[in-house]
């Protein structure tokens, strides 16, 4: 028999599939909810045999990153609802950032969306550094956006602690030296990657956006770097990144912050905004259990 992609619940169908990336596939579960799981077959082929066993690898890597932040959320990281052995239920998104800055040529975003755009991102990522975490595959694809227009980072198979080897290397998002060799996981590192995402959101496109891959990755290597000075405001802090000038990404942030004249009262929002979500995760939780506990109960039938 040909092989089949096996489906983690019999309620779910074709219909509710979504997307798949490097980890595994999601499927909707509800308005609010999807379910990320890993690739499954059923009858593989000997190569499909590796990559589910890569993508399960994954996925548990990624349960194990959302089990800190599900202790230690943050109002700008995507929200994991419930993690079972099948995979991970996550707060649903409208888009990723990359969709939502390249749906079409004229689409414009407003400089007070992309302020806060930087803002979000940059908190998000020095809450990871100070969890002792390393996002590793900082890019727009992997980026999301909810209802609000507000940022979720996610993704988070590629994780892992400063010190590490880096497991993927997506240009124009991460570091290379000119043999094509990435650093290890660190400041340097991520603010590398956060650089060329803060220069996406304000110049709405990438690094080096018209050289061939490989021409791009060559001019990044050697620190040749797109000019940014049309970017008063975030111009030099995209370029001491790319430098890997900082000495760690809260310093970015504290950067971000001071140039964006903020003040201690603004920075309490998104402190509310956690408490309100913490009360929906909570029904969304319940949502998922109940979801759980139906599939259950089909099995025995």
């Amino acid at each position: 028999m040909a092989p089949r992609l096996r489906i983690p619940f019999a309620s779910l169908s074709a219909d509710d599939y979504i997307s798949r990336g490097a980890a595994g596939h999601v499927f909707r579960i509800s308005p609010n909810i999807v379910f990320k799981c890993p690739t499954q077959f059923t009858d593989p082929f000997p190569q499909q045999t590796e990559e589910m066993e890569e993508s399960i690898k994954k996925i548990e890597a990624e349960k194990s990153v959302y089990h800190v932040l599900m202790k230690r959320p943050h109002p700008n990281i995507v929200q994991c609802i419930l993690c079972v052995p099948e995979g991970i239920f996550l707060r649903g998104m409208e888009s990723t950032l990359q969709e939502r800055l390249f749906r079409s040529p004229t689409a414009t975003v407003s400089p007070r969306t992309q302020e806060r755009w930087v803002r979000q991102l940059t908190s998000a990522v020095a809450w990871l550094e100070s969890l002792g975490l390393v996002h590793g595959d900082l890019r727009p694809a992997n980026i999301l956006l909810d209802a609000n227009d507000d940022i979720k980072l996610g993704d988070f198979d590629a994780t892992v602690s400063p010190g590490a080897e880096l497991l993927v290397a997506s240009e124009p998002f991460c570091k290379i030296n000119e043999d094509f060799e990435t650093p290890l996981a660190g400041p340097v590192s991520e603010q590398f990657s956060l650089a060329s995402c803060i220069y996406t959101i304000r110049f709405k496109r990438w690094p080096w956006h018209d050289l061939k891959p490989r021409a791009r990755g060559q001019r990044l290597a050697r620190n040749e770097f797109p000019v940014t000075s049309a970017d008063r405001l975030f111009g030099g802090v995209t370029r001491r990144c790319w430098l890997g000038e900082y000495a760690s990404i809260a310093a970015v942030e504290q950067e971000v912050i001071c140039r964006l004249g903020r003040t201690v009262a603004e920075g309490e929002a998104p402190k509310l905004q956690a408490l309100i979500e913490d009360d929906a995760v909570l029904k969304l939780r319940a949502e998922c259990e109940e979801f759980v506990a139906k599939q259950a109960l089909g099995r025995m039938v």
